[in-house]
């Protein structure tokens, strides 16, 4: 089944909540490598780009882009959103 940027966004708070995330947690890196993009096929990766920026615009994390990985952050405004 495919996943819609609904999805993901779900996915990417799921892990923060997952690893009881605080303000300035990251998500570990190589869970994103290993364990979740590789698993998203073409248009989903598409779509992942999109749910992290919208995220970001919504203020629930912050990202930056480490060579072709990015790098996502957790805000105050989304650690009091997963808690």
């Amino acid at each position: 089944m495919s996943r819609d940027i609904k999805a993901i966004k779900k996915d990417i708070l799921d892990q923060f909540r997952a690893m009881e995330g605080e303000e300035n947690d990251i998500i570990p890196e190589n869970w994103l490598v290993e364990e979740y993009l590789p698993f998203l096929n073409s248009y989903e990766k598409k779509d992942f780009e999109k749910a992290i920026k919208q995220l970001a615009a919504k203020g629930f994390l912050k990202y930056e882009m480490k060579g072709t990985v990015p790098r996502l952050k957790l805000t105050e405004k989304g650690a009091n959103l997963i808690h």
